[in-house]
C-alpha cells in the first residue's frame, strides 16, 4: 500500500473515533447488527475454542468479544495499522491474557507461515486504495500462508448496484476475480453472497 493511502486511512479513522467513540459507526459499519452478521458468517469457517486466530484490521477487537460472548474461547491476536484503534482496543482489553494486539498491517507484522489456526479479516479492505486491486492481490497469498486451518474474509461486492458516490468512497471487488485468486491457493474454497446485498465472504481451507 502506498504511504499516501495508508496515512489517509489512519487520519480518517482518527477522525471517526473522535466523532463516534467506540461504536461500529467509528469503523464505518451501519450498526452493530450488520457488523455481527458479518462476524457470524466468517465464524462459520470452523473456528472453535482452543484455536488461535489472527484478526487482520481488527479495529477495536470487536470480533474477539463477539466470539467470547458466543462461548468460543480462542487465543486471539489483532493487528491494525491505526494506532488510535489499537490504543482504544488496548484500553478495553486491560490484561486479558488471551488477547494480543499489535499496530501495523500484515506485511509489518510479518507472521511466520502457518503460525495461526485461522486468519480472519472483516471490513478491513473497504477503503479505496486507487491501486486496481494490487494490494489485495499481494495480501491474499500472505493471508493464506499464515493459516494452519483456514482463511475467511469479507469484501464489498462489486456486483451490487453501487451509486457513483459510494464507488468513490468505498472499495468493492468482483467475486469472480477473488475466487480465481483463492482457487489458485487452495483446493477447498467457498463464496457466500446470501446474507447482505452489499457483501461477499470468502473461505479457503487447508487440506487435512
Amino acid at each position: 500500500m502506498k504511504e499516501k493511502q495508508r496515512q489517509r486511512i489512519i487520519k480518517r479513522h482518527h477522525h471517526s473515533i473522535w466523532m463516534h467513540g467506540h461504536t461500529p459507526q467509528a469503523l464505518y459499519w451501519e450498526n452493530s447488527a450488520v457488523q455481527e452478521i458479518r462476524f457470524d458468517v466468517l465464524l462459520a469457517c470452523g473456528v472453535a475454542s482452543g484455536d488461535s486466530v489472527l484478526d487482520v484490521g481488527c479495529g477495536f477487537a470487536d470480533l474477539y468479544y463477539y466470539m467470547k460472548r458466543a462461548g468460543i474461547a480462542v487465543d486471539y491476536t489483532g493487528i491494525d495499522f491505526s494506532s488510535d484503534m489499537i490504543e482504544a482496543a488496548e484500553s478495553r482489553a486491560l490484561s486479558l491474557p488471551s488477547l494480543q494486539l499489535s499496530q501495523g498491517d500484515l506485511f509489518d507484522f510479518d507472521p511466520p507461515q502457518k503460525s495461526y489456526d485461522w486468519v480472519l479479516l472483516s471490513g478491513a479492505l473497504n477503503e479505496p486504495l486507487e491501486d486496481n486491486g494490487v494490494y489485495l492481490q499481494a495480501m491474499l497469498p500472505r493471508l493464506y500462508s499464515t493459516c494452519r486451518k483456514g482463511l475467511a474474509f469479507n469484501l464489498l461486492n462489486d456486483d451490487y448496484a453501487w451509486t457513483e458516490r459510494e464507488r468513490y468512497m468505498l472499495q468493492a471487488y468482483k467475486p469472480a476475480d477473488i475466487m480465481a485468486q483463492l482457487n489458485a491457493l487452495s483446493r477447498h474454497t467457498e463464496l457466500r453472497v446470501d446474507y447482505l446485498d452489499v457483501d461477499a465472504s470468502y473461505f479457503a481451507w487447508r487440506s487435512s
